[in-house]
């Protein structure tokens, strides 16, 4: 194993564990199966990032006489890709500027979350340990210094992270993560984010029913903090104001056709004709494809920002009798000059992840075992340009526009520590921190002071989708 530098103190219980011939030997518990981008050589700091651009984690077999391998991902999906790649073009735009860091080279080190806790856990532990094999509690190797990790994408995903990267002081900063309870400083001291926190949009919601007078409504949320507590606040603010609940209605997280059945079935029986629905749009889309089937029509939807303006539902073909007249709340849209040629530039050489869309975009394999059975061959030359599909729309660009700000926030808290004048720094005895070889904990205080002074976050707003 290369070197390594214990990031925390054990302490030792000498009446419990006594020393033995073996004390001090190593032996690793799990090699995780990991998909996405690195590029740390020559760099001088490492930016980390999470994004969950597969849906779910494949099916494993449950043997248990055989060891267990970490699980595979599937459900490609097209937004959050586009994601990923703004973190790059973010990360090449920056490195090409001489007003922000003019010295510094970015590397990055970005996972796939596969949208599930146990990838963003894995994907957490083996980027603060600094190579693939993860080794808890401890930094490997004499790469260049970790400043941040921007994910990790869905609420519960960036509270199982956050919880981690909290025991380091290690800095966070999401991009979609709107989660209440991370506001919480005593549970997470070093997460941030570039999206609102749903208080305000629980609340807006809620003011929204009441300004029309609706005083009989359903609710449906999903299985996880973000749809739990959005909900929740929602709830509260309504009933307080004499609104009754005719139903609450939770969607699994997990592939459960009976349950989904069980909740339209519910809608069809209520009288309720506002229904208020806090979920993601890949926790929504087994509903949605329900409600189609059934014929759902005549009811007001009220949508939080995770699936108002999603692509995955309002593609769906027929949605407009269904959803139309949905009124929801988005982050505020933005522009980002040059994304559309970057995305337009990828190519299927350079990792899995892009292959695989490659692959999917133009029903081609670069597999030769796949080829040999018939299937077509990519060459690598097909039309980017050509293609019609989330990826390549940069319409919308909401999220991803966070996702953008986020990289820029850390970039721009490194130039003000590596801007630091001498003897007039803010740490201990006014000295400043080294660019080649800081702590994540003086990122932090960089990255806090800058959010306090100088960021602007776009709050959510007001909109009616029309599905059209």
């Amino acid at each position: 194993m290369s070197k390594c530098v214990c990031l925390f103190f054990v302490i030792k219980i000498s009446y419990l564990y006594k020393s033995t011939a073996a004390e001090g030997s190593c032996k690793l518990k799990a090699k995780f199966n990991l998909r996405g981008y690195k590029e740390v050589e020559k760099k001088t700091v490492v930016i980390g990032g999470m994004f969950p651009v597969h849906q779910r984690l494949t099916d494993t077999d449950s043997n248990t006489t055989i060891a267990p391998e970490s699980s595979d991902c599937e459900g490609f999906n097209f937004r959050t890709f586009r994601w990923a790649q703004t973190m790059l073009f973010a990360l090449n735009e920056i490195n090409s500027r001489n007003d922000i860091l003019p010295d510094t080279e970015l590397g990055y080190v970005i996972y796939d979350s596969c949208f599930t806790i146990s990838k963003a856990v894995e994907g957490t532990l083996t980027f603060l340990t600094g190579q693939d094999e993860a080794v808890p509690n401890y930094r490997c190797g004499d790469g260049p210094p970790l400043s941040a990790l921007v994910g990790a994408g869905g609420s519960d995903l960036s509270i199982a992270t956050a919880r981690i990267l909290g025991l380091y002081y290690f800095p966070q900063m999401s991009y979609a993560s709107s989660c209440s309870v991370l506001e919480s400083r005593f549970q997470y001291p070093t997460f941030l984010r570039t999206i609102p926190s749903d208080e305000h949009q629980s609340v807006a919601m809620a003011k929204l029913v009441l300004h029309f007078g609706w005083t009989w409504v359903g609710t449906i949320a999903a299985e996880d903090d973000y749809g739990k507590y959005g909900i929740k606040r929602f709830k509260e603010v309504v009933e307080e104001a004499g609104v009754c609940i005719s139903f609450s209605e939770t969607l699994p997280k997990i592939r459960n056709p009976e349950a989904i059945e069980r909740i339209v079935q519910t809608v069809l029986d209520s009288t309720a004709k506002i229904i208020v629905v806090f979920s993601s749009d890949v926790d929504l889309s087994p509903l949605v494809g329900e409600l189609l089937r059934n014929n759902v029509t005549n009811r007001t939807w009220i949508a939080s920002e995770a699936w108002v303006t999603s692509a995955a539902i309002s593609r769906h073909p027929d949605i407009l009798p269904v959803l139309g007249g949905t009124i929801g709340f988005a982050v505020k849209r933005a522009d980002i000059p040059g994304l559309k040629e970057h995305l337009l530039s990828v190519t299927p050489y350079n990792d899995t992840l892009t292959e695989e869309f490659w692959g999917i975009v133009f029903n081609c394999t670069m597999n030769y075992r796949q080829v040999l059975s018939g299937m077509r061959r990519c060459t690598g030359e097909e039309m980017m340009e050509k293609l019609s599909n989330t990826f390549t729309d940069v319409s919308q660009l909401r999220i991803t526009y966070n996702v953008y700000k986020a990289v820029y926030a850390v970039a721009h808290a490194l130039h003000n520590l590596e801007d630091c004048k001498p003897h007039s720094g803010p740490f201990e005895n006014n000295t400043c921190a080294d660019i080649t070889k800081f702590e994540p904990w003086q990122v932090q205080h960089k990255l806090t002071v800058f959010f306090i002074f100088y960021f602007v976050i776009s709050f959510i707003t007001i909109m009616c989708f029309p599905f059209s």
